[in-house]
């Protein structure tokens, strides 16, 4: 078996592995579907100005503004790289699990090849 690097290099930084392995492990549970970034709908909250994913949740009018489209962006959950509506592949297309969201450049570097490998290569 081949060692393992203590460092992998994602989006031209160098990242120790350590600060990643967790990240990767649990996305390694989820199945992943390549899809176009695309904003959703968001609550924002008039005191503060908080903003949360909206997905149906009640919430009081009074103090929180439903915004259509104002969830303007997702990290990966690996990497911490920005997605969000863009025509640069490297930021608008991603992985989604239906919740969160990888960059390409890790799904292919962490993922992919694990399910590559357990496929038997195919």
């Amino acid at each position: 078996m081949a060692d393992i690097p203590e460092t992998v290099e994602i989006h031209g930084s160098t990242w120790e592995r350590s600060h990643v392995e967790e990240s990767i492990a649990y996305c390694k549970e989820s199945s992943w579907e390549r899809k176009v970034w695309f904003p959703r709908d968001a609550l924002v909250h008039r005191s503060g100005g908080t903003v949360s994913f909206y997905v149906g949740q009640k919430f009081d009018p009074a103090k929180i503004d439903l915004v259509k489209g104002g969830w303007s962006h997702d990290h990966c959950q690996i990497c911490w790289w920005d997605l969000y509506e863009s025509e640069d592949p490297e930021h608008g297309i991603g992985y989604t699990n239906g919740d969160n969201w990888l960059c390409s450049e890790c799904y292919s570097k962490f993922i992919a090849s694990e399910v590559s490998a357990d496929s038997g290569g195919i």
